[in-house]
């Protein structure tokens, strides 16, 4: 995918008769280089494959979420139906994929990193390659990129490689894959792109629900703005065939579960995200505001602040780079890049400071002299408030496309926008790195463009009295900065996870007691069951099921929060009294994400507690090991207390 052939659509009024003509360049256009931008999806590959090299097996937790990502596939391939035997909060498509991958491959961890892989590897090329239609050079199209990568390998659940679910993943691949495309069909009018974009937004449907309704809003745009731009009611009603035809796929797949379950199974009982379930009455006010979702006045107005402040700084820094060039008369390229590059040294210098001068650098963001530079620093190259530039942006693109300014660049803008918007608008206050923040990594690459987008127009339009060549070199250098500084303060530290443990599944990395504790529960798993499906977990992780070769003895293979209704729970303990569960074990699970205290404390499914404390006794446990770091990893065994006798 090197320059574009295509021939982008302008449409110019000529008393009131729209005409298709070629469009012109920007005047803050980069000019295009086929062999710099191959140059920059090589060095986007060597870095990713270097960062999978450098983090192999530090992502994800065992203990927690990513163990449903080893459990559910392998189930399906026992003949589980998904939804019905299986409970399951997001579309089929990623479950049914990596159980096809299972019974291709093997069951197996590396097949679920390989899968995880090759999504980041493919949104890091999507993300340059809609980066680059918005006119920012080889550098400054590499930069969300790398900002994408940075985060994409961090050793939590919320990675992009073995994150908490690969519904996440792949919905964000799909997703932006089905936004390259619409922009792909605003430029070139090909229905063969409208067409794929389609494909692509029905897979999202199958994969994550908040990806599909923006993909949906993509295709609507495109289909509008196409007859805004052409005026043929034939035309028209042709991209509107082409998406309908492409989503019919999503909807017989939903139509054929509906008519196999119910509809109340599939988006109730097993969607808790769907507004008035028991989940959205009962938890979703503790953790949409945690997730991003609030609307506090006072961080309003303190984050729109920094945004502002952090646009004027890249404003001033390229005010003081335009100076410098024009009173030293530099034109050489290293000359200009130089002065660039040290008009920006209170940024950089402040980055060094942080990560190798000040203890620990940013892990310590308590102590004053971190916090200090960091704030600053931070809010510079990612602004709290980046969803504010969201909506700004969506706004004025569609203002343009009303007012007359309909050219694929507009409509591109306008489709990025909504993207951005749709799927950001559940974190809208936390779509900060995934080291600050939640889930960020799936939402907030869109956010990070539009950033780039807006900070390298305010560096040309500041320089716009030097020549194309000079001006694009001082917006280079500072993008590489950028790029620069998103990795020194959020490269991926995998000594976060420093123990290595071993199993016949594959190895991954997690916190040292857990290394020493996993072998010894999965030991009594595998020997104290008679029927391969009488020791329950709770409340979680379901891949101790798959380590011991036995499976859970409920549909609902964990129990958090508002996972099962209080209407639910007799059915969850009538599937225990029928698998005859003999021994029940409960992790030291903390829950205050959901805003209340972990099972074992009765936080929570009062009546499954209650029936499990009245029929098991606690006979042991396992942990917490001396030395064990913060939280210890603890796991209490308990016994049927008239158990049935063996035949």
């Amino acid at each position: 995918m090197g320059v574009d052939s295509e021939t982008e659509r302008t449409v110019i009024f000529s008393h009131g008769v729209p005409w298709q003509a070629t469009q012109t360049p920007s005047p803050i256009s980069e000019p295009r280089s086929a062999a710099a931008e191959w140059v920059a999806r090589l060095a986007i590959m060597l870095l990713a494959c270097a960062m999978a090299w450098h983090t192999w097996g530090h992502w994800g937790s065992f203990q927690i979420d990513n163990g449903r990502e080893l459990y559910v596939p392998a189930e399906i391939l026992k003949g589980k139906l998904l939804f019905r035997d299986l409970w399951y909060m997001y579309g089929p498509l990623a479950p049914y994929v990596k159980a096809l991958l299972f019974w291709i491959f093997g069951v197996h961890l590396t097949v679920l990193y390989v899968f995880g892989l090759t999504l980041t590897f493919g949104t890091a090329l999507v993300t340059f390659e809609i980066a680059r239609r918005f006119h920012l050079g080889p550098v400054g199209s590499a930069v969300p990129s790398l900002f994408f990568l940075a985060e994409a390998f961090y050793p939590s659940i919320f990675n992009f490689v073995f994150p908490y679910s690969y519904a996440a993943s792949l919905g964000a691949f799909l997703g932006w894959a089905c936004l390259y495309f619409v922009m792909r069909h605003a430029s070139s009018a090909r229905a063969l792109h409208l067409g794929i974009a389609a494909v692509l937004a029905c897979l999202v449907i199958l994969t994550k629900q908040e990806f599909g309704v923006a993909c949906l809003a993509l295709l609507g745009l495109e289909a509008a703005a196409g007859y805004l731009m052409e005026r043929s009611t034939p035309q028209l009603v042709r991209n509107i065939a082409v998406c309908l035809a492409g989503l019919l796929p999503s909807l017989a797949v939903y139509g054929w579960f509906v008519w196999k379950l119910s509809a109340k199974l599939l988006f109730i009982e097993n969607w808790i995200s769907t507004p008035g379930t028991y989940f959205m009455r009962t938890f979703s006010r503790i953790t949409m505001p945690q997730q991003g979702f609030r609307f506090v006045p006072s961080e309003l107005l303190e984050t729109a602040e920094f945004t502002a402040l952090a646009l004027a700084l890249w404003a001033l820094l390229a005010s003081l780079a335009f100076s410098v060039i024009k009173e030293f008369r530099l034109r050489s390229r290293a000359s200009i890049a130089i002065a660039s590059f040290a008009c920006l040294s209170p940024v950089w210098m402040a980055a060094l400071v942080i990560v190798f001068v000040i203890p620990n650098g940013v892990i310590v963001d308590h102590h004053w002299a971190s916090n200090l530079l960091l704030v600053p620093l931070n809010q510079a190259i990612f602004p709290a408030g980046i969803f504010f530039l969201v909506v700004f942006f969506s706004i004025h693109a569609l203002w343009k496309l009303a007012s007359g300014e309909r050219t694929a660049l507009a409509v591109q803008e306008a489709a990025l926008g909504i993207y951005a918007l749709l799927i950001g608008v559940r974190q809208m206050m936390e779509l900060r790195p995934v080291i600050i923040s939640i889930c960020s990594v799936f939402f907030n690459v869109p956010a990070f463009l539009i950033f780039v987008i807006l900070i390298y127009r305010i560096i040309r339009w500041r320089c716009r009295s030097l020549d194309g060549h000079r001006g694009a070199m001082v917006a280079a250098t500072m993008m590489a900065v950028e790029a620069a500084l998103l990795f020194l303060l959020f490269f991926p530290k995998p000594e976060m996870l420093p123990a290595r443990l071993t199993t016949p599944y594959g190895s991954f990395y997690t916190s040292s007691d857990v290394t020493v504790l996993f072998p010894q529960i999965i030991s009594f798993m595998k020997t104290h069951t008679r029927n391969g499906k009488d020791i329950l977990m709770l409340p979680e992780p379901p891949s101790l099921y798959v380590f011991a070769g036995i499976e859970a003895p409920s549909k609902w293979y964990s129990l958090l929060p508002g996972m099962v209704a209080p209407e639910q729970e007799q059915e969850f303990i009538n599937e225990l009294v029928a698998n005859q569960v003999r021994y029940v074990l409960i992790s030291n699970r903390i829950c205050v994400e959901y805003g209340v205290l972990g099972f074992m404390n009765g936080g929570y499914n009062p009546r499954i507690h209650q029936w499990i404390m009245a029929n098991y006794i606690k006979v042991g446990q396992f942990g917490p090991l001396q030395d064990a770091p913060y939280p210890p990893y603890i796991v209490w065994v308990f016994e049927k207390k008239n158990p049935l006798p063996t035949n």
